[in-house]
């Protein structure tokens, strides 16, 4: 199945001629949904054509930003349609939204008159990405003394690898006995039994670590700390322990 492709031209001279010359071509002013420009010729005869062609992933054309002298690399507007500016000189563009997951600045270039540039899908051996589909367009456009100006700009498709795995597995149910971070901090006391526990906990491990036995430590009126526990001090030179 043939791809369709839009085609637009505006010219310096012999307009009505081109036209005649492009009677086979889908006529446009600017891109469809979902294409972009991958194609410029500039003729002879001082015409410039830009033919557009489907991205291989993502969207483009949502939105549409009318009679730019550029479309900026720098925001998500590419290069989608053109007219002359009233001085007769140079191009007014239609910069439109593209949303790809990937897009490489390639370079710029100059075409001379007679000359076109190609891009479209890339090769696998000159690809720079790891297996997804890779298409060259030309984000914007500018015409010089001499020429037209050409930037180029690849879109890189995720491969089927690079998808997103989603982990199916049964999380482990976390035991009742451990306290789960807290939705909020508003102040509220640890439930008795569960403060109890973890107080009788901490002494134990005192009494583990210690040569003589704790024979008593009085409650913080304060919630305890899980990571940091300082017992009774029992002379002036007991040191807090940190567990």
């Amino acid at each position: 199945m043939l791809r369709k492709l839009i085609i637009f031209a505006i010219g310096l001279a012999f307009a009505n001629c081109q036209r005649q010359q492009l009677a086979s071509a889908i006529q446009g002013i600017h891109c469809a949904k979902n294409q972009v420009v991958n194609k410029v010729t500039f003729y002879e005869d001082g015409a410039i054509e830009a033919e557009c062609g489907p991205i291989p992933c993502g969207a483009s054309g949502a939105k549409c930003i009318e009679d730019q002298q550029q479309c900026r690399s720098d925001t998500p507007y590419v290069f989608s349609g053109m007219k002359w500016a009233p001085n007769g000189q140079s191009l007014l563009l239609r910069c439109c939204s593209l949303e790809v997951g990937n897009k490489m600045y390639v370079g710029t270039d100059m075409i001379s008159l007679g000359s076109f540039y190609a891009g479209g899908p890339v090769d696998a051996k000159d690809k720079f990405g790891h297996g997804g589909a890779e298409y060259d367009f030309v984000s914007s456009i500018r015409a010089e003394q001499g020429g037209v100006r050409i930037w180029v700009h690849r879109i890189m498709c995720a491969s089927e690898s690079d998808a997103p795995v989603v982990d199916n597995r049964q999380r482990v149910p976390i035991p009742d006995n451990v306290r789960r971070s807290p939705a909020r901090v508003d102040g509220t006391r640890i439930a008795e039994d569960v403060d109890e526990q973890r107080r009788q906990n901490l002494l134990n491990r005192l009494a583990e670590n210690r040569d003589s036995p704790v024979q008593t430590v009085v409650q913080d009126e304060r919630p305890v700390n899980p990571l940091q526990y300082r017992p009774n001090q029992r002379s002036g030179n007991a040191e807090a322990r940190l567990l």
